[in-house]
């Protein structure tokens, strides 16, 4: 691996100035506009669906992600707008063969833009990698992202690489392979996994794949103040500041730029509060995992300077 991880600390903390700065740079329309809006639900009907579109579109959300299967209302929905509909290829254990998944990319992209009518850049596909090829050969994930990237056919490709199934070890290379691939952007994960996004492992992904791709952060995002803390880890430079560079993705899109306003408004007593390392630490949420990433949490928080507050059970 290129990237040095010995020693690292496995934490990413929040300075109160660069804090009350970024929060400050924000308003309620660019806060949406890193939005997508989603729901992955197996019982998602149509009145969902275009209680989705009102959100998206009043609020000026990035796009709404949705299971493939939608894509016979969504295009007619979202015609004439400008948000994007996404995707979500193989949701949620990417466990279909190559050929099947660039398959059922490729028609939904058709399929979408004959009912569209509005030709190309309306469409995300984020894609699942299959996890389990992943740590057996690297090579399949590089192959299995750039195929579905051909069969995207130009739209914004996503890789879902499900960073709670993986070591640190593993996130750094799986981001590598994502970095030499086809791909637009890198997310953490479905939503569905173990734990979803801390800042540590969007941090690790936007060190390795550069500022050219994308960071996407997806699973347990409902307040203003967890996305701030994503942003600050996953784009902390301003030219990463926009849509194309960084993304959210939430069920809950009113909370978020609702509780934004209050957030502004009381920026420095929330940064002065602090917050508890462990609850936004990856190694803290073990308990669904499988034996050998729960061994390998617990020896960073062995490792930890703040292992402290789980000795003491302060949270």
């Amino acid at each position: 691996m290129s990237t040095v991880i010995a020693n690292k600390t496995p934490l990413v903390e929040f300075p109160k100035d660069e804090m009350l700065e970024l929060i400050n740079s924000f308003d309620n329309e660019k806060i949406a506009s890193f939005l997508d809006v989603t729901d992955l639900k197996a019982d998602t009907l149509g009145p969902k669906l275009e209680k989705m579109v009102n959100w998206a579109t009043s609020l000026k959300c990035a796009s709404i992600c949705v299971n493939p299967v939608e894509v016979d209302k969504l295009p007619l929905l979202l015609t004439g707008t400008n948000v994007k509909e996404t995707y979500v290829m193989d949701f949620p254990l990417g466990k279909v063969a190559i050929d099947l998944k660039a398959k059922m990319t490729e028609d939904t992209v058709k399929k979408s833009r004959e009912l569209r009518k509005e030709g190309k850049g309306h469409i995300d596909i984020d894609i699942v990698i299959n996890v389990g090829r992943f740590k057996a050969d690297p090579n399949y994930t590089l192959e299995e992202i750039n195929a579905m990237c051909d069969a995207a056919d130009g739209e914004v490709v996503k890789v879902i690489v499900r960073s709670s199934e993986l070591t640190e070890e593993e996130l750094y290379q799986v981001a590598e392979i994502v970095g030499k691939s086809k791909a637009d952007f890198i997310k953490n994960s479905t939503g569905m996994d173990a734990y979803g996004a801390m800042p540590e492992h969007i941090r690790i992904m936007r060190e390795v794949i550069g500022n050219e791709k994308g960071v996407k952060a997806a699973g347990g995002i409902s307040d203003a103040m967890t996305m701030m803390r994503l942003m600050y880890a996953g784009a902390q430079e301003k030219s990463l500041q926009d849509p194309n560079h960084f993304r959210i993705g939430t069920s809950g899109p009113l909370t978020i730029v609702s509780s934004f306003g209050w957030l502004k408004h009381n920026s420095e007593d929330w940064l002065s509060a602090g917050i508890i390392p462990c609850l936004v630490c990856p190694y803290h949420y073990k308990s669904k995992l499988r034996r050998e990433l729960r061994v390998h949490s617990d020896k960073k928080c062995q490792q930890c300077k703040f292992n402290y507050y789980r000795k003491n059970k302060d949270f």
